[in-house]
């Protein structure tokens, strides 16, 4: 994973900054709970203290004090009185093997006795009444032991805090998993447009934040549409101005044959009439592309037996077969019907037919094969050409993209009017090359997924 990759998620994010919240206001409740409950604690046990020692100041003479009878484990939970005479001598002590000493001045004091880690006491000194024995009182409290509790009651005040983080990050979880499920959606119905026909994506159901991305989106969309349907508009008056002109040339051309001598002259003749079948193929291909991208034309569908549309395709292409001399075969191995349109995929076999018998070396073998694989039935056109270079396949149904390796004739337009079919009819076209033992590319295969 990328440094930082976890953070670019939106719910990581929220998550993170949750998590991070919570355990602040954890900390900032514990601290604040610890220091309020700590300053009422020690208030309520400083009073506690002088009152104590006022009620041992009443005393005459110094009394005899009993030793703490409680556990070894809640001694320091006890108050420890001390009494002493004018001599600063320590006359009685509840907890006589304590050695606090007298503090010189009167009143609150912390003092740590014993040297220990839980040793710090809160004492409170003040003089005896006049005429009385008892000339200091002390009394005394250990404050490690009290910090002790407040940790613990700060710490069961958090409890709650603590069991309700899980409990706000799963709600939050849910929260944008159900955001994010919302913008998988929206990403699905981007993902599913065709490429030249794309729709509007539906604002229903996505936040408030994310409608400003679908509206500019939308906003792009109908930008694209006008362009593209300026696009086709154009390439169809194109053709349409096109086909007269070249119509006529070729029907001049048919007449001036049979007045050109041979030698030189035939030679060059041969050659312009080859120019003209070009220009007359790329007008053809201009309109079919033209029709195929035009939404408001439906075609007629009806029932198709695959094997026989395949036949015809071959059929109508053999004088090009028998003009270059290439072997076309056809090998169909299973029988396949669909409801399509019958001029639409005669337009797609006869363009990857057509294609594969142009770039095929002359004499070579160009096979169509109708099968099943992988539980699916697909059109196999291969053949022993050139093939077509690795980094240029995905390019391959761009209009007018030809590769540069390529030497034969061609518009470059009759991919894309495959790919233009296919979508409309939920049919998979792919290529790749094939390789001989030696790893060299030794032909192209074309495979039709049919659905």
């Amino acid at each position: 994973m990328k440094p930082f990759t976890f953070m670019r998620s939106l719910r990581n994010k929220l998550l993170s900054t949750l998590l991070i919240i919570h355990l602040l206001m954890i900390g900032g409740v514990s601290w604040y709970f610890f220091s309020c409950y700590g300053d009422m604690i020690g208030t309520m046990k400083d009073d506690q203290l002088s009152k104590i020692a006022d009620a041992w100041a009443t005393n005459k003479q110094i009394p005899a004090l009993m030793p703490l009878m409680v556990p070894a484990d809640k001694l320091k939970s006890a108050f420890v009185v001390q009494l002493w005479d004018a001599d600063g001598q320590l006359r009685a002590s509840s907890w006589p093997e304590l050695h606090a000493p007298l503090q010189a001045k009167k009143g609150y004091h912390d003092a740590d006795v014993g040297g220990c880690h839980d040793c710090e006491w809160r004492i409170y000194t003040r003089p005896g009444q006049p005429g009385s024995d008892i000339k200091t009182i002390q009394v005394m409290h250990n404050l490690s032991y009290m910090k002790e509790l407040m940790v613990k009651r700060a710490l069961s005040a958090i409890v709650p805090l603590i069991l309700m983080m899980p409990l706000s990050l799963l709600v939050i979880w849910l929260v944008v998993r159900k955001i994010t499920r919302d913008l998988r959606v929206a990403s699905r119905q981007i993902a599913a447009q065709e490429t030249h026909h794309p729709h509007n994506v539906s604002p229903d159901g996505l936040p408030d934040e994310i409608l400003p991305l679908v509206a500019a989106y939308n906003s792009l969309l109908d930008k694209l549409r006008a362009a593209w349907s300026a696009q086709r508009q154009f390439l169809e008056d194109a053709a349409h101005e096109l086909r007269t002109p070249v119509t006529a040339v070729t029907l001049q051309l048919e007449n001036l044959r049979q007045h050109i001598q041979q030698g030189e002259a035939s030679r060059q003749f041969d050659q312009l009439e080859a120019g003209v079948t070009r220009t007359r193929h790329l007008v053809t291909q201009l309109l079919n592309i033209s029709r195929q991208e035009d939404q408001t034309v439906v075609a007629s569908i009806e029932n198709i037996e695959l094997d026989d549309l395949l036949k015809e395709s071959i059929e109508q292409l053999m004088v090009v077969a028998d003009k270059r001399g290439i072997d076309i075969g056809f090998n169909g191995s299973t029988h396949y019907r669909l409801q399509a349109s019958r001029s639409e995929l005669r337009s797609l076999f006869d363009n990857l037919i057509g294609n594969a018998m142009l770039h095929t070396p002359e004499g070579s073998l160009v096979d169509v094969l109708l099968h099943r694989v992988a539980g699916q039935t697909v059109v196999d056109i291969v053949d022993n050409g050139p093939g077509i270079p690795e980094s240029f396949i995905e390019r391959a149904f761009d209009r007018f993209a030809r590769s540069p390796d390529v030497k034969a004739q061609g518009s470059g337009l009759g991919l894309s009017i495959v790919r233009s079919v296919a979508e409309k009819n939920s049919i998979h076209v792919a290529l790749s090359n094939c390789f001989n033992p030696q790893g060299a590319i030794c032909g192209l295969q074309v495979r039709v997924t049919l659905p």
